[in-house]
């Protein structure tokens, strides 16, 4: 990995500590926790400045917010991951559930609502 990435550095940098903040209209993952998740959520941020809110920790998971749209690049994560991943596949084996429609190609995982 690219990147040294742990949990307390994720939930240092992102957690959502105030529930009375979130987005209305929430997208996104559901993560299992390990390093893969871990690197998930880098290229999350990273390709969605606007739109990523922060992670919630629920004990064995981690929730993934965004307001309406979070895009995740293929070409992103295996930059910080320094290693090819496997789009689609290696996503879907961490995410239990996520919030919103989601669409699924080659190059990037989308979690959208529609207008």
């Amino acid at each position: 990995m690219a990147l040294e990435l742990t949990l307390e550095s994720i939930l240092e940098k992102y957690e959502i500590k105030d529930m009375n903040n979130l987005p209305k209209d929430i997208v996104g993952p559901v993560l299992t926790k390990d390093e893969f998740a871990y690197a998930v959520i880098e290229a999350i941020v990273k390709d969605n400045p606007k739109t990523f809110k922060g992670i919630i920790d629920r004990g064995s998971y981690l929730r993934v917010l965004g307001d309406r749209e979070l895009i995740l690049r293929k070409p992103t994560l295996e930059e910080i991951l320094g290693e090819e991943v496997r789009f689609p596949g290696e996503i879907e084996v961490r995410m239990s559930s996520f919030a919103g429609r989601i669409e699924v190609r080659g190059d990037h995982i989308r979690w959208y609502l529609e207008s």
